[in-house]
């Protein structure tokens, strides 16, 4: 068989016995004939799960995220907004305490003036 440079090329029988078969000239441009002269997509090799974690560094878990300051932007005015309703939150939840303890201490101020009344 020969390629497309007209180099004389042996190709196997597919058959499995016998001699190998040879393509001359128009021969070689027939679509089965052509198939022959074409190699082999080389198959892809499976990445090893070695191969995989060598390839995983910092970046791969986020580390490396602040060093570009693309998430600065877009989650800055995100993140503005979420401390100031966190401490609003937090304000509020203080003042209700503040408010439960003094209840409370006014409470037990009653009850021990009560007690030494009662005590006189």
């Amino acid at each position: 068989m020969t390629d497309l440079k007209r180099n004389i090329v042996d190709v196997p029988n597919p058959s499995g016995r016998g001699l190998r078969y040879r393509y001359f000239g128009a021969m070689t441009k027939l679509l089965g004939v052509k198939e022959l002269f074409e190699k082999p997509s080389e198959l892809r090799k499976r990445r090893a799960r070695y191969d995989i974690y060598m390839s995983t560094n910092a970046s791969y878990y986020g580390y490396r995220d602040k060093e570009d300051g693309i998430l600065a932007r877009v989650e800055g005015p995100t993140e503005a907004k979420m401390r100031t309703e966190a401490e609003e939150e937090w304000r509020r939840v203080e003042e209700i305490k503040r408010e439960v303890n003094e209840v409370i201490s006014v409470e037990v101020l009653r009850e021990r003036f009560c007690l030494r009344k009662k005590r006189m």
